[in-house]
């Protein structure tokens, strides 16, 4: 995989998006390519603004763990099977402090799974998190397209989990 650096500004880290995983202790959040048949379920809020569902790990909480209780938080979704790491933007962060004081710093990473479920609500839309107005299931193929100028490395995690076969795993 060629990788190379890019600013996220919004987060104040200089990442590289790579299929090798991280260590756990340096991910700070997951981010989920959930599927529900052969369609991407995405999210969306009342500005329209698209994504992929996920969020920060909250202390002590397992990568598997965060990424089943974003994917309920955010979309409603049960998950059903085993979530499959595939990919990664990691990074270094060139804030003067750690996003949360139990996050990892100055190194940090946004893991990437695909996962099997259903959804099987609304979402729950915890106060102080992003309030979810819509979930859709899309094609693959529609998700990237839509997501494309939302940025933040969505279209580029799911472009390449396509490419590469739904069975990749590191």
């Amino acid at each position: 995989m060629r990788e190379h650096l890019e600013d996220w500004e919004w987060a104040q880290t200089l990442v590289r998006f790579t299929d090798r995983r991280p260590p756990d202790e340096v991910v700070q959040s997951v981010r989920a390519v959930p599927l529900v048949g052969n369609g991407v379920v995405v999210c969306r809020l009342s500005d329209g603004t698209a994504f992929l569902p996920g969020g920060t790990r909250e202390e002590g909480e397992s990568v598997d763990a965060c990424m089943r209780r974003e994917l309920a938080e955010e979309a409603g979704f049960l998950v059903t099977g085993h979530p499959r790491w595939f990919a990664a933007h990691s990074g270094v962060s060139y804030h003067r402090v750690p996003y949360k004081p139990y996050a990892p710093f100055p190194l940090k990473a946004w893991l990437w799974g695909v996962v099997e479920g259903e959804i099987v609500g609304p979402p729950t839309n915890p106060a102080g998190a992003e309030q979810v107005a819509s979930v859709s299931v899309l094609r693959p193929e529609d998700a990237v397209d839509l997501l494309e100028k939302e940025g933040r490395g969505y279209a580029q995690a799911l472009r390449f989990w396509m490419n590469s076969g739904a069975s990749i795993e590191f």
